[in-house]
């Protein structure tokens, strides 16, 4: 039997509810640019993926195939990537060579059901180097002990 883990966005320290504004957002994009929208499918389809997959076997590459437009796009990569502060870890995906989205989360148990709650949405560059995984691995964690000591406030009422 496959388990299912809902995904749920919350609202970060600044009450600002990055992850979904952020999908949002290229879901809009998606519209008027196919880059956008190959984006969004492979952001979803990893998003699919991680709600009925152990957290471990997206530590392997795993292989995700999209149909764009009735093209078939695959990229094969590690999905899921601990970031060395139990429990949290980022979803990662690549826009191109020299940008890479990482979306920072944690495992969370509530009222009878694990889901995987997002905090985060950053770009990581290689030219020019910028790489903000630490502090947003932080800021997550920060999240989770607030959840952690009150997770109706941030929980309830979510499917």
């Amino acid at each position: 039997m496959i388990k299912y883990r809902p995904i749920i966005t919350i609202a970060d320290e600044n009450n600002q509810e990055v992850v979904s504004d952020f999908l949002e957002r290229l879901r809009q994009q998606s519209f008027h640019s196919v880059k956008a929208k190959m984006h969004l499918l492979f952001i979803l389809r990893a998003l699919d993926l991680l709600t009925v997959t152990p957290l471990s076997v997206l530590q392997d590459n795993v292989e995700i195939t999209i149909d764009l437009d009735g093209m078939e796009r695959t990229k094969r990569y590690e999905i899921v990537k601990p970031l060395g502060v139990k429990p949290i870890y980022e979803l990662r995906y690549g826009l191109n060579e020299n940008e890479h989205l990482r979306f920072t989360f944690f495992p969370f148990f509530y009222d009878g059901v694990e889901s995987y709650v997002f905090v985060k949405v950053f770009k990581k560059t290689k030219q020019p180097p910028s790489d903000e995984t630490d502090q947003m691995r932080d800021l997550t964690y920060q999240m989770f002990q607030r959840v952690l000591a009150n997770p109706e406030l941030y929980l309830k009422g979510e499917d």
